[in-house]
């Protein structure tokens, strides 16, 4: 099972997670270092909690680039000055 899960994720699965946070606004600075250096991204947020019993929730921002753009991506996002 494990082999052929692999051999899947490697045809069809083109997206990694490159970077993930709680803070909006660092969110949204590494979605602003991947657009000016010209990489694709997609991003997927997960909210939890929040309901008017529950009391305040939190969100979880998770930011995926190209496969083929990893190395590019992390450069931006870990290496960049602004």
């Amino acid at each position: 099972m494990y082999k052929l899960k692999e051999f899947l994720k490697k045809f069809f699965v083109k997206w990694e997670l490159v970077y993930s946070t709680q803070d909006a606004n660092k969110h949204f600075t590494m979605l602003g270092r991947l657009k000016n250096n010209g990489i694709k991204y997609k991003i997927k947020t997960i909210s939890l909690g929040g309901g008017s019993y529950v009391g305040r929730g939190y969100s979880i921002y998770h930011i995926y680039v190209h496969k083929d753009t990893i190395n590019k991506a992390n450069e931006a996002i870990h290496h960049s000055r602004y």
